[in-house]
């Protein structure tokens, strides 16, 4: 559209609008489309069939838009915040599969002591267990992805943390190569080296996950770059 407001601001209006949205491409596909003509809700209705892919801002984010999805029959991957180890459970019975980052906080500096005073536990406890997102996940066999949407020069360097704290190696590949391809329905194109899909892949002096692997090669669709 081409209006200027910045409604809805609340989660509630942004939940109701959601939910308004979905009811009103379905108006307009069993009838609403006889009456009026509206591109927006044409185009809403021919993406449905895509990949629905579900940005949330917490742990909490997934179950407010898990109802909206089982409300709907629509089907979200929800591309988290590295927070999901503290909602485990729930998050699991939803079925959902997650798109996770690699972004761990900061330590505190805690040397001047009134900054210590103003650390809470809860931010220490995140500090201390974030690492341990990725394979408390993959040992609860929820689907997932690794996305490197956070500082890309701190990728490398926190997908390894991970993996000292649980994540199996075999499990970080998959998570970057195959899984994402299922994710966007393309796993008979792309994911993994098998005969008639493209090629890319990159070819490295050592485990890139444990050492200082360095990358000599690097193939895209069959080409060596």
């Amino acid at each position: 559209g081409v209006s200027t407001q910045s409604y809805p601001s609340s989660l509630m209006g942004s939940i109701a609008l959601l939910r308004q949205t979905y009811l009103d491409g379905d108006w307009y596909k069993r009838s609403g489309h006889k009456k009026m003509k509206n591109l927006s809700l044409e185009a809403w209705n021919e993406n449905a069939t895509l990949p629905q892919f579900f940005r949330v801002r917490d742990r909490f984010e997934i179950l407010r838009a898990d109802k909206i999805a089982k409300e709907f029959g629509v089907t979200y991957v929800y591309l988290g915040n590295g927070d999901e180890y503290m909602r485990l459970d729930a998050i699991r019975k939803t079925g959902a599969a997650l798109v996770i980052p690699v972004d761990f906080p900061a330590a505190f500096d805690v040397q001047d002591p009134f900054d210590a005073m103003q650390a809470n536990l809860a931010d220490m406890k995140h500090w201390e267990l974030a690492p341990t997102n990725l394979a408390v996940v993959s040992n609860n066999e929820i689907p997932f992805a690794i996305t490197s949407k956070s500082d890309p020069k701190l990728f490398w360097e926190n997908l390894k943390l991970s993996i000292q704290y649980g994540l199996d190696e075999k499990e970080a590949l998959k998570a970057l190569t195959l899984t994402p391809a299922v994710f966007l329905g393309m796993d008979k194109e792309l994911g993994s080296l098998d005969n008639g899909k493209l090629a890319n892949f990159i070819i490295c002096d050592e485990n890139v996950f444990i050492g200082n692997g360095v990358i000599l090669e690097n193939w895209t669709l069959g080409e060596r770059n």
